[in-house]
């Protein structure tokens, strides 16, 4: 009785569907695609998640960098043989040349526009942020980065920066305050210097600090 039942199925011209048939090659397709789909989400998950933070430094340790912000609270971050320390000092408007790489926090509006903060940067640091992208300096701000272009003096001082894909033009006042941004050491971490560090969200929810501008003598990153 079990073998003319079995018998009677495989006779009715019903196969099972054998691995890469046309029956099956659709619910492959639906399979890999949802493992595809799975892989992704967690690719994205995973992917470090970039973040600015400014204060001033509390402690700094050999893996641990803790600084209070503006409004009070504190953060740890976690260094690593990977974090870049950059000192930060003062500099002047007629430091720029016609051959410097600088990098602009602009106000919101029109070009040319008003210039927030400079900072130059070393012949080793040309390309920093190289572009131009929004910045939480400020609401609508923009940090702009590249080569001088055109340098027109005046009041104020008229700036071009050129980079890859377009050039920006700001207007420069005479009290904007301008830095010089240079290679440093973590020595640098002295409780009170101020400092601007970008961030990246770890798989484990610590954050890395991966670049830190570190002010000397008082002085503020103008990042």
């Amino acid at each position: 009785m079990g073998n003319c039942g079995s018998g009677a199925a495989f006779g009715s011209g019903i196969r099972p569907a054998a691995i890469g048939s046309p029956v099956t090659r659709p619910v492959q397709r639906l399979i890999l695609a949802a493992l595809l789909s799975l892989v992704a989400v967690a690719a994205v998950r995973a992917e470090p998640a970039a973040a600015r933070f400014r204060g001033v430094v509390m402690r700094a340790e050999a893996d641990r960098l803790e600084i209070r912000r503006a409004g009070g609270s504190t953060l740890t971050l976690r260094m690593t043989p990977r974090t870049r320390v950059y000192a930060v000092n003062e500099s002047a408007l007629r430091a720029i040349k016609p051959e410097s790489y600088v990098s602009v926090v602009g106000a919101p509006g029109s070009e040319p526009r008003r210039a927030l903060s400079v900072t130059l940067y070393s012949p080793s640091e040309r390309g920093f942020e190289a572009g131009t992208q929004p910045w939480d300096g400020e609401p609508g701000a923009t940090l702009t980065a590249g080569w001088v272009a055109d340098l027109r003096g005046g009041a104020p001082l008229r700036l071009g920066l050129a980079y890859r894909g377009g050039q920006s033009t700001f207007d420069i006042p005479a009290d904007t305050p301008v830095t010089q941004l240079s290679p440093g050491e973590k020595a640098l971490l002295e409780p009170g210097a101020a400092v601007t560090i970008f961030a990246r969200s770890e798989a484990d929810g610590a954050l890395e600090a991966g670049t830190v501008a570190v002010g000397r003598q008082g002085v503020v990153p103008g990042l």
